[in-house]
């Protein structure tokens, strides 16, 4: 071989290692076109769990990459890690935003935003005071409340809220980020893929002003997931049999409520739990809109009451009052009601969210009754609701409810939190 053709030959063979190279190192959200003044960035390195073995995540980082992540259970840390490198999951349409307009995955694009979630006992106006304080200048902080203690959060950050806050009480885009119980936060590039997952403070420090100073053309886009690899860990199994749901044609009177049956609610939120806050994980929900003052619906208590101890497994039964907590108070005692009267949750909302807002309900009692994906399903005096109908949404909801990621990973996932799972 002349020395020619040996030059030809390693000019050749370089370049091939070198296109392998890089083909195989390329994050997914970032394609082939190069960044505008930058070069494409590395995906996130491989992180240590709490436990230091590293197994989940493969190969613990070096001594210099570890401080930059926060310890987090082996679980968690995968859930979170399944987003990275792809577009954000779509925001759910029953979260409720304080704090500034609702974001969608486009309000992602061309910043740099860091989400922290907040919930359970713990002041979430306090700890998103503490990350805002702790961000670059040019870094947007969205508030992500978990469904713990979701029902008093609107009242806490409606006034003054430190940043955009969603409140996310079904738990579903929780559950799609891969967020449980431990406060975590998920930082978005410019191009609205998720970059970094469970970082520490040291760790926001560092990367933020990197991805600040990213510029991002046209062509760059985030690439959705991939269906196969599901959403968050949720279970990709399908219900074994459709089962059609029940229609229910006899007609609403107009003077007494609107017809939402087949309609979505736009959350299950009210003012004030009077007790302990349920969870309906994946049961139907049957709303019972009554007050102390009403007759008929005092009457309506026992059978709400034996529905509750025959059903409670698959339908959660609760009843609300659009009253004043003041002038609820006043007519249990009044009316010798005591919470032990009642196999049932309680709540109140003057504001009457759902009894107005979404059923313009003008005759109490009324009962509606909404599925696990939030649609209308039946509607009527409670007196009304028939066994043999209590059975055919039982046997829909059981055979359409795909099952949750809490299923799937032994319990994680604020959709089978009814489960019985512990707090972590």
């Amino acid at each position: 071989m002349t020395q020619a053709s040996l030059s030809t030959a390693l000019l050749v063979m370089l370049t091939t290692i070198s296109v392998a190279t890089t083909t195989a190192t390329a994050a997914p959200q970032y394609p082939s076109k190069p960044r505008t003044g930058n070069t494409a960035p590395p995906s996130a390195p491989p992180v240590k769990d709490a436990d230091g073995d590293g197994k989940a995540d493969g190969p613990a980082v070096p001594t210099a990459e570890a401080k930059f992540y926060a310890p987090l259970e082996k679980a968690d840390r995968a859930a979170l890690k399944e987003n990275e490198g792809w577009i954000i999951p779509k925001p759910t349409a029953d979260l409720k935003w304080v704090g500034g307009d609702a974001m969608d995955r486009a309000a992602f694009r061309d910043k740099v935003t860091v989400i922290q979630s907040v919930g359970g006992k713990s002041s979430p106006r306090a700890a998103l005071d503490k990350v805002k304080r702790s961000l670059p200048e040019g870094v947007i902080l969205l508030g992500l409340h978990t469904p713990d203690q979701a029902d008093r959060a609107d009242d806490i950050l409606a006034k003054d809220s430190p940043c955009l806050v969603a409140i996310d009480a079904s738990g579903d885009w929780c559950d799609a980020l891969g967020v449980w119980k431990k406060p975590v936060n998920i930082v978005i590039d410019k191009t609205g893929a998720v970059r970094y997952v469970g970082l520490s403070d040291a760790g926001l420090k560092a990367k933020l002003p990197a991805l600040l100073a990213e510029e991002v053309d046209e062509s760059i886009e985030a690439k959705e997931k991939p269906d196969a690899m599901g959403a968050a860990g949720a279970a990709d199994a399908k219900p074994a049999a459709e089962v059609k749901w029940p229609e229910f044609l006899a007609p609403i009177d107009p003077k007494s409520a609107g017809d939402m049956r087949g309609k979505k609610i736009p959350g299950f939120t009210v003012a004030k739990w009077l007790g302990q806050h349920p969870d309906p994980g994946t049961r139907l929900v049957a709303i019972d809109f009554w007050a102390t003052w009403c007759g008929p619906c005092r009457a309506a208590i026992p059978h709400v009451n034996e529905l509750t101890q025959k059903y409670g497994q698959d339908i959660l039964f609760v009843g609300i009052s659009d009253e004043k907590e003041a002038d609820f108070n006043t007519g249990m005692k009044k009316q010798k009601l005591k919470p032990a009267d009642f196999k049932y949750p309680l709540a109140i909302d003057p504001a009457g969210t759902l009894k107005e807002k979404f059923f313009a309900i003008r005759g109490i009692p009324h009962m509606a009754i909404f599925s696990a994906d939030g649609i209308v399903r039946w509607q009527g005096h409670p007196m009304t609701l028939q066994e043999e109908d209590i059975d055919k949404l039982i046997a829909a909801n059981r055979a359409n409810t795909k099952p949750s990621a809490a299923v799937a990973k032994g319990g994680r996932g604020w959709a089978g939190a009814a489960a019985g799972q512990k707090s972590r």
